[in-house]
């Protein structure tokens, strides 16, 4: 199935909104980007706001088919940018996709991660994709904190499957999730 950047839906929970890039998304993004957590652990462009429209530019304005979604992560309550939600790696052939996110420092802890997964899976299984799949650094407890919250069930360790940007092989804990799983994910925090 092609499924076009273009043509992601908004998805919302009513705590977080998963939406399209836009180009008024660029200062925004900067500011996320020149977080040294970001850095540290993911490839991101150079924090400039030409940069930043460069980088949307190629989320939002390719009509083809694409094997990655991209979601801007927005703050349901103020609307502000709080993030990132990816599924990449789309195989239709196999019904796989990996999953992927950065959260803003102030948007931490209040589930946006483990919230938009579940938004974007629920969508990707609507379409027929079977398997939802992340891997994350060993030693990144707080992201398995959320692909657990967000019902993914761990699968076991891979042995230096990173290059950090450091350039070293670092460990990642791999991790799954089914639709049935995502029927059986734990509620949420209210607090």
């Amino acid at each position: 199935m092609a499924v076009h950047e273009r043509d992601l839906p908004v998805l919302s929970d009513g705590v977080v909104v998963s939406r399209p890039f836009a180009e008024t998304d660029a200062a925004a993004l900067v500011e996320i980007w020149r977080d040294p957590a970001i850095r540290r652990r993911n490839t991101v462009p150079e924090p400039t706001v030409d940069a930043a429209v460069a980088w949307i530019a190629t989320r939002v304005g390719d009509p083809a088919p694409r094997d990655v979604w991209e979601w801007a992560l927005v703050d349901g309550a103020t609307q502000a940018l709080a993030g990132r939600r990816a599924l990449k790696g789309i195989d239709w052939r196999t019904g796989r996709a990996e999953a992927a996110s950065w959260v803003a420092p102030q948007f931490r802890g209040r589930q946006f991660a483990a919230r938009s997964l579940r938004l974007a899976a629920a969508h990707a299984f609507a379409l027929g994709l079977f398997r939802i799949q992340a891997a994350c650094e060993a030693d990144n407890e707080a992201s398995q904190r959320s692909l657990r919250s967000a019902g993914m069930r761990h699968e076991g360790t891979l042995r230096s499957y990173f290059v950090s940007n450091a350039g070293q092989h670092v460990d990642a804990e791999m991790y799954s999730l089914l639709a049935h799983d995502l029927t059986h994910a734990p509620a949420f925090r209210t607090s």
